[in-house]
């Protein structure tokens, strides 16, 4: 008989009488007292709660208050999951924060240790609609992606204009903290992305699309987010006295970081959409220096030049 099979039938043993013996399992399994040990060590690390009483009339305990295994977490383990839900509790992208919660307290439910200090999460630039809106667009987009109904929708462009849009969704993902669906556009014929806090109205329509069999969602989306927002562009800046904050994060495809010398940082990446990297190489403000590209110079002394003069006009 094999280990396995002789552990279940220890465990069916420990559910008959209160306490037995090393020695009564033994014979009654027909193996040796050493062996009890190592099968009783195989079902507590099974999660089985199973105690030793010590005495003349001592032996093994099985709590037949719960018969199935326990979850056996280490202490780090419990911290980790109790902070879970103070971190996910401030995360825009986190839709359904109260089930997390009551399935986590079911699995420490019978752990009693202290509570893991909460962590202080601060969103800097948090999205204005409520976090409930933007669960119920998810839910009836994640619906029509499932069962493949068109949806009829109002979308906010970047212009502040409201567009209507008969798309069928493909994919929704979380991009820089939003939450966003892949789908074609009937409107263009072809994919595009559109935000959920963008969508003003949603309308599922009576009537399917047939999905693309080519459809490949890496196509569209890949670890820098929407591969078709735009094409790649090379980008090569200076940046003054800031190494240390240039070198915490991942800005684009293909970085790397130069300290050409002990004030002087070169950033080299991949990035997507000019306005985006326009916006980006502003935020460094005079530290940033453009190498390249020649149009990202030329773009950039525009918009130096337009601030400049708005300033000139309100000092005066």
């Amino acid at each position: 008989m094999n280990k396995t099979m002789l552990c279940i039938e220890l465990l069916q043993l420990l559910t008959t009488k209160n306490v037995q013996s090393k020695n009564e399992l033994a014979e009654i399994l027909e193996t040796n007292p050493r062996n009890i040990i190592e099968y009783i060590k195989t079902l507590q690390d099974c999660g089985y709660d199973i105690t030793s009483v010590k005495g003349v009339y001592g032996g093994y305990h099985l709590n037949k208050d719960s018969l199935l295994p326990t979850v056996q977490l280490k202490k780090e383990e419990i911290a980790v999951l109790k902070a879970s839900c103070s971190f996910l509790e401030h995360q825009s992208d986190f839709l359904d924060y109260s089930s997390y919660v009551k399935a986590i307290s079911k699995v420490l439910f019978t752990h009693t240790e202290a509570e893991a200090e909460p962590i202080t999460i601060i969103d800097r630039f948090p999205l204005l609609m409520p976090k409930e809106e933007i669960k119920s667009r998810y839910e009836s987009l994640s619906s029509a992606e499932n069962l493949h109904y068109k949806c009829k929708i109002s979308y906010l462009s970047t212009k502040n204009k409201s567009l209507q849009h008969v798309i069928h969704p493909y994919k929704i993902f979380v991009y820089n903290g939003s939450w966003v669906v892949l789908a074609w556009n009937e409107t263009v014929n072809d994919f595009g992305y559109f935000k959920l806090n963008r969508i003003e109205d949603i309308e599922l329509l009576s009537n399917r699309f047939q999905p693309l069999r080519t459809f490949n969602a890496t196509d569209y989306i890949d670890g820098y987010g929407m591969k078709q927002n735009g094409k790649y562009i090379d980008i090569k800046v200076e940046l003054k006295d800031l190494y240390t904050v240039i070198s915490e994060r991942k800005y684009g495809k293909n970085q790397k970081i130069t300290r050409l010398d002990e004030r002087t940082t070169l950033l080299e990446c991949s990035m997507q959409n000019k306005d985006i990297i326009k916006s980006f190489v502003l935020g460094f403000g005079h530290k940033a220096k453009i190498i390249e590209p020649l149009w990202l110079k030329e773009e950039m002394e525009k918009e130096l030049k337009e601030m400049l003069k708005k300033y000139e006009e309100a000092i005066k």
